[in-house]
């Protein structure tokens, strides 16, 4: 994987309006950017929208064990940003591979 290539999966992850930068999400607030890195070569993620459709199931995983640990009422903080998350993503869906 060539650094160019590398800059622009972490970029893409970082400039999407659901996971990237001052979304708060998981990856925005707990992981560096060669922690992605990392986990994208392990995954053999090579392309921007690759990356992105990682982020965004990594951040549904970690929104599925936070419902998992909640009290269970329906107006759980949890639950409000599970939905909110869910809403977003159908606002601002992932483009098309550009390969």
């Amino acid at each position: 994987m060539t650094t160019t290539t590398t800059d622009v999966r972490v970029e893409a992850i970082r400039d999407d309006k659901v996971i990237g930068r001052g979304t708060c999400s998981s990856i925005d607030e707990c992981m560096g950017d060669e922690e992605i890195v990392a986990a994208l070569d392990a995954e053999k993620i090579e392309t921007p929208a690759s990356a992105v459709r990682w982020a965004r199931k990594s951040e549904r995983a970690w929104l599925d064990r936070m419902l998992d640990a909640r009290w269970g009422e329906d107006s759980d903080d949890e639950l409000k940003i599970s939905r909110d998350f869910d809403r977003r993503c159908e606002e601002d869906p992932i483009p098309n591979e550009e390969e």
